[in-house]
């Protein structure tokens, strides 16, 4: 199990290490622009008339660990592969929406202040965290087996009574 681990690992830095360079000399901006282009009819309706790009450039990579795993992921059938990257993709672009928002409103009323990050951390939280938890919930046979395996290989191993060489129980059963 542990090479498993160690493999998955390795895959995992496989595909993000680049994804994260590709993102940080490319990728940000643009995706920064399709973001304003498809969200911003739903912003404006949330008040936001301007997507405040250095507070919320850097939290849009959350796609990238989340795409990552539902590749790599073994065991997946195609199809909940498929649908459930399609519906996480779509969850997490809400998300964002909603920090994109929120980021715009505490700037406006904070500035760029601690207020302004203590008032956006739990959406920090909710935004670095829910591609996980979407993965998790996709993922939860994997998830199950491996957390099964874990525990198997950690849980003491149970003596059998009939087996036991001990001879301390039977002397204390004789006087």
């Amino acid at each position: 199990m542990r090479r498993r681990l160690v493999l998955l690992f390795l895959e995992f830095l496989a595909i993000t290490l680049p994804l994260t360079w590709l993102w940080d000399v490319w990728g940000r901006e643009v995706y920064l622009e399709f973001f304003e282009w498809v969200a911003g009819p739903l912003l404006e309706l949330l008040g936001v008339r301007r997507v405040p790009r250095m507070m919320v450039g850097n939290r849009f990579l959350n796609l990238l660990p989340f795409f990552a795993l539902m590749v790599i992921t073994p065991g997946l059938r195609i199809r909940r592969r498929l649908i459930g990257s399609a519906l996480g993709f779509g969850l997490i672009f809400l998300v964002q929406i909603g920090f994109a928002a929120m980021a715009f409103h505490a700037r406006a009323r904070y500035g760029l202040s601690a207020e302004a990050f203590s008032a956006l951390f739990p959406m920090l939280l909710l935004s670095d965290s829910f591609p996980f938890l979407i993965w998790a919930v996709v993922a939860n046979e994997f998830i199950r087996e491996l957390s099964g395996r874990a525990a198997r290989s950690v849980a003491p191993r149970r003596r059998d009574p009939s087996r036991s060489s001990d001879s301390s129980d039977s002397s204390d059963s004789n006087g």
